[in-house]
């Protein structure tokens, strides 16, 4: 898992989607992973920092809210965090 800034241009301003130039930038070394998340985990922490409730994220992944009230119980614990807020400032700040 690795951070990265991405910027592109468009080759023709008239028709911007035709073609492209694309850039990306490794910002690793500037903000590294701090917790090793599954794929899963990733996935419920990017529904929670879109404000989703346990049962719209389970329905979203179809699964439980049980389910994702488990990860995220995990990634509290994985990130330190006491509250969903905390989780979700600590996962945006990297």
């Amino acid at each position: 898992t690795f951070w990265c800034h991405v910027t592109g241009r468009a080759l023709n301003r008239s028709a911007p989607h035709e073609a492209g130039i694309w850039t990306f930038e490794d910002l690793s070394s500037r903000r590294p992973v701090t917790a090793e998340l599954t794929a899963r985990e990733r996935e419920v922490a990017a529904h929670l920092m879109d404000g989703l409730t346990s049962k719209e994220i389970g329905r979203a992944l179809v699964i439980s809210h049980r389910t994702v009230e488990i990860y995220r119980a995990r990634l509290m614990r994985k990130y330190k965090a006491s509250t969903t807020a905390d989780l979700v400032h600590k996962v945006m700040a990297g």
